[in-house]
C-alpha cells in the first residue's frame, strides 16, 4: 500500500508532530509513505519524498513538506491533472492537513480515498451539534491560545508595561472571518475584546475605555484583523492583492483602532501613550504545546490505521471524553460541497457584545485547554 501525505495553508506548530506520527504508523504497517512537497503544488508539479525511515522532529513547528496556498479551481482542469498524478503514482489514499482553503481543495477529489485534518490558529473548522463542539479545537489553536493569553497577561505579557507608563494599547489577533484566538486571549485577562462575529460600536468602546482608564490608569484592548465598524467596513483590509481564494488582505487593525482611540480621546487626557502591538506570525511559530503535540501524534497515528481499512472520506475531530481529555473522533461528510458548510463561528454564548469581552460560558470553553494566568491586582 502508498499513502500520500500534505500540508497547506499558513504553517501551525503541530504539523511536523502529525507527519512523524503517520511515518511511524505507516513503517509499522509496511506502508510506504510519500510526501508531497509545498501542499496541493508538490502533487501538480509532481514534487515529493519518500517519507519511510525518516526521522521528523515531532517537537519542532512548521513543516518539513514546506506549505503553499493554492486554489484548484483557478488551476486548468486541476482536480483532474491532481487525480491522474494521483493515480500516477500509485498513491491509495491521502492525508491533507490544511485550513480552509487547503481542505476546499480536497472537496474536489471526492472519489479518491483521504483523511483531512484541520489545522488553523483560526480555529474555525468544526460545528455545534446538540449544544456540544464538534471538533473542539483545529491543530495549532491551542498553543496559539496559549500564546496570546501570555502576550497580554500580568504575569508575562503587555499588562506590565501598560501599567508601568499608564499606557493604552491595541493588541492584534489574526482571525480573518472568525474571533477564536482573540476571545483565547480572555484567559490572560485584557480589558476588552473585539472580533469579527460582532461589529464594534466605537462610541461605546469610546467611552467604556474612558471609564476603564479613569479606574485603572491604563487598558489592553485585544482586536482580531478582521473586525468590522458598526456599519459592516473592515476596520483595516486591503482589497488590491486578494490571494487565490479572494480573501483579502488584513493587515494594521490595531494600529488603524489605536490610532482612532488617540485622536478621538484627546480631550480626555494625555493620548500620547496610546499605541499598536502586532504579535503577528509568532502566533503560530515555534514549538506546540503538550496538548497540540498530542493530539497531533493521534491524528496522524489515526489517519494511517483509517486508510489502510476505508476508503471513504472522513474529517479527523478533537473530541473532548472528558474534561481536558480529548480524543480522535472520524466525522464523514461526503454530503458536504464546501468546507464553508463546516465553518464555526463565535456566538452569543461565548461572547457578550455589551461588556466587550467573553461570558462564564466562554471561561469554561478555554479553561478545558488553554493556560491560564490569575487576575492580580494590577490597581497601582
Amino acid at each position: 500500500m502508498r499513502l500520500g501525505i500534505l500540508t497547506g495553508g499558513g504553517d501551525v506548530p503541530s504539523l511536523n508532530a502529525v507527519i512523524a506520527s503517520a511515518v511511524h504508523g505507516c513503517d509499522e504497517k509496511k506502508i510506504e509513505l510519500i510526501g508531497f512537497l509545498k501542499g496541493w503544488e508538490g502533487i501538480l508539479e509532481d514534487q515529493w519524498i519518500n517519507l519511510n525511515n525518516i526521522q521528523v522532529p515531532s517537537h519542532i513547528g512548521g513543516t518539513i513538506l514546506k506549505s503553499s496556498r493554492i486554489n484548484l479551481q483557478k488551476v486548468q482542469h486541476g482536480p483532474e491533472k491532481v487525480l491522474d498524478l494521483l493515480r500516477k503514482n500509485k498513491i491509495d489514499g491521502l492525508i491533507v492537513i490544511g485550513g480552509e482553503d487547503t481542505l476546499s481543495n480536497a472537496l474536489l477529489i471526492k472519489e479518491f480515498p483521504k483523511v483531512l485534518i484541520s489545522k488553523t490558529i483560526d480555529n474555525d473548522v468544526g460545528q455545534f451539534k446538540d449544544d456540544i463542539f464538534l471538533n473542539h479545537f483545529t491543530l495549532g489553536y491551542p498553543t496559539a491560545a496559549d500564546k496570546i493569553a501570555s502576550f497580554v497577561s500580568l504575569k508575562e505579557g503587555l499588562r506590565t508595561t501598560a501599567y508601568s507608563h499608564e499606557r493604552i494599547i491595541v493588541v492584534e489577533s489574526m482571525g480573518m472571518h472568525a474571533g477564536w484566538l482573540a476571545l483565547a486571549s480572555s484567559q490572560g485577562h485584557p480589558d476588552f475584546i473585539i472580533i469579527p462575529e460582532f461589529s464594534v460600536d466605537f462610541s461605546n468602546l469610546k467611552e467604556r475605555v474612558i471609564n476603564r482608564f479613569r479606574d485603572q490608569k491604563h487598558v489592553i484592548i485585544v482586536i482580531s484583523e478582521g473586525s468590522k465598524w458598526g456599519d459592516g467596513t473592515y476596520i483595516s483590509a486591503d482589497y488590491s492583492e486578494p490571494d487565490s481564494f479572494g480573501h483579502p488582505r488584513f493587515r494594521g487593525t490595531a494600529e488603524v483602532l489605536a490610532k482612532k482611540l488617540k485622536e478621538e480621546l484627546k480631550g480626555e487626557f494625555d493620548t500620547r501613550n496610546v499605541s499598536s502591538v502586532n504579535p503577528s506570525y509568532l502566533y503560530r511559530s515555534g514549538a506546540p504545546n503538550t496538548l497540540d503535540q498530542e493530539m497531533g501524534v493521534k491524528m496522524g497515528r489515526y489517519a494511517v490505521e483509517y486508510l489502510e481499512k476505508s476508503k471513504e472520506t472522513v474529517f479527523l475531530c478533537a473530541e473532548k471524553i472528558k474534561r481536558s481529555t480529548f480524543e480522535v473522533q472520524p466525522f464523514r461528510f461526503n454530503n458536504l460541497s464546501n468546507i464553508e458548510e463546516f465553518h464555526r463561528f463565535v456566538d452569543s454564548t461565548l461572547y457578550d457584545l455589551s461588556t466587550m469581552n467573553i461570558t462564564s460560558e466562554g471561561k469554561d470553553y478555554f479553561e478545558q485547554f488553554t493556560r491560564s494566568f490569575p487576575k492580580l491586582n494590577y490597581h497601582v
